[in-house]
């Protein structure tokens, strides 16, 4: 009886360890991805989050968009840009991200912006990570 129990609690531990692993993969900000540097923060928008992050060798910040549902197409935007400067900007039919953009932005403010599915809002956020 003993035995079975703990054959039983030892599976339970491996499932959730498992879990906790995929988790972790899957809410991981997508350095690899294309972005180098700081991880700075993940901002939220309708239908997904904007990923930003900023690198101190370059002085340039860099941003991608993610979908909250990968893996089917669909129309992913993300913009960033200085204050006084022009948006560089990726935008498509993505099934997971629209980016790498990048900036140089050492010691001034940024602007970023997102977007998901074609319908959705696009949302910006200004300014940020100033100096």
């Amino acid at each position: 009886m003993q035995l079975g129990f703990t054959r039983k609690l030892a599976g339970l531990a491996s499932a959730l360890a498992l879990g906790a692993g995929l988790m972790v993969s899957t809410a991981a900000p997508a350095s690899a991805a294309g972005c180098s540097g700081t991880h700075l923060d993940n901002w939220p928008i309708t239908g997904g989050y904007i990923s930003v992050w900023y690198n101190s060798s370059t002085g340039k910040n860099c941003a991608m968009t993610y979908t909250n549902k990968p893996g089917k197409k669909q129309y992913i935007r993300v913009d960033i840009s200085t204050m006084t400067g022009k948006p560089v900007t990726d935008a498509g039919n993505y099934t997971t991200y629209a980016g790498p953009v990048s900036v140089y932005a050492k010691g001034q403010c940024i602007e970023i912006s997102g977007q998901v599915t074609a319908g959705g809002p696009r949302e910006s956020f200004a300014p940020l990570y100033c100096g």
